[in-house]
């Protein structure tokens, strides 16, 4: 499966959720993209996972880790991962834009109660799921998993100064007149 099979897939799959479920589109994407998953053959399965993995590789950055931190009031390894499947889930043109420009996480709209991060962690396990069910064991699945550096690897550029406000609302204006002064106590 190439990039544009890949991202076809993710964009069919989130319009057809949306249909199916307006008021809890990320869930009812891990069932649709599920289901369009349990069509495709077992290679191209593989391929969607390794398509998955190298894009949320791609999104391995501190500056984008920075902007989630931020709208998120917070934001460890495990929910950097939830954080970026979700973006991924969104469609291809969502995810350019928010690794071009992070701030434009302010943008998006997201469950509050981050039901949303949940059903992406969710979404991106159903290649996995779908190969488990077919009876693959873990080292089946996906035999060239370790060619790209995808869950916890070192982000590209530099770190973030966690406890610095100043930066925040430089780097990111439009998340930190959003996010920023709730969280933060600031102005």
């Amino acid at each position: 499966m190439d990039t544009n099979a890949f991202w076809a897939l993710v964009e069919d799959t989130r319009a057809e959720a949306r249909e199916a479920a307006p008021d809890s589109v990320v869930e009812q994407h891990v069932e649709t993209l599920t289901d369009a998953l349990e069509e495709l053959s077992d290679d191209d399965v593989r391929g969607f996972y390794r398509q998955l993995m190298a894009v949320r590789a791609r999104a391995n950055s501190w500056d984008l880790w920075a902007a989630a931190h931020l709208a998120l009031g917070g934001a460890s390894d495990d929910s950097f991962l939830d954080f970026r499947n979700w973006l991924i889930s969104l469609g291809r043109e969502t995810f350019e834009r928010v690794l071009a420009d992070p701030d434009a996480v302010a943008d998006l709209e997201w469950d509050d109660d981050e039901e949303d991060f949940a059903a992406a962690e969710a979404w991106a396990y159903a290649p996995l799921e779908v190969l488990e069910e077919r009876g693959f064991d873990d080292a089946e699945m996906d035999p060239e998993a370790d060619e790209v550096d995808d869950q916890f690897g070192d982000p590209t550029g530099e770190p973030f100064p966690e406890d610095d406000d100043e930066w925040f609302a430089r780097r990111f204006p439009r998340l930190w007149a959003r996010y920023g002064s709730d969280q933060y106590g600031s102005d």
